[in-house]
């Protein structure tokens, strides 16, 4: 995301009507941009980010930073998605359908994520350690309530890692 248009807020919110994820993301020039998952893009999506944070030292090392737990002191998972209006929807007021992923690093190191329609309209994220940690968890929980059965802490019920 361009510095001049900083993440504000992440949301992952299963909708049973439509069987997919929708990932609201509003920034703090008051965009919003709205993202359909898919089970299967978020099973693509998910193995990237285990292979990004088992890179980064795990869950529990990146769980434990200090940055992390500042904003789980904060209540990051508790404060509600806060609905502003107006707000600007460079991707439609309806959103759109996830289709291509592109990751790589940003010159501070941070893990880039660039999340694309089919169109090749979409939304590019930077994150550091602990908002990998936060994305990453929001994905985990909104596949929970999918009821979807992927992602490494799923698939290997032995694995006893701390999300």
């Amino acid at each position: 995301m361009a510095e001049s248009n900083k993440l504000h807020q992440i949301n992952m919110q299963y909708s049973s009507e439509e069987d997919r994820i929708l990932l609201r993301t509003s920034t703090e020039n008051n965009d919003e941009y709205l993202i359909w998952l898919t089970r299967r893009y978020t099973k693509l999506l998910i193995d990237i980010f285990d292979k990004e944070i088992e890179q980064r030292g795990g869950t529990t090392t990146l769980g434990t930073k200090n940055e992390t737990k500042k904003l789980l002191n904060e209540g990051a998972f508790e404060k509600p998605y806060v609905e502003e209006t107006p707000k600007n929807h460079p991707l439609g007021e309806n959103g759109v359908l996830a289709f291509g992923i592109k990751t790589g690093t940003d010159k501070e190191g941070n893990f880039s994520l660039l999340i694309q329609s089919e169109s090749g309209k979409g939304i590019t994220y930077n994150l550091n350690d602990s908002l990998i940690y936060m994305f990453y968890s929001l994905l985990t929980q909104s596949i929970q309530k999918a009821e979807w059965n992927i992602g490494k802490l799923i698939e290997n019920p032995d694995n006893k890692q701390l999300h």
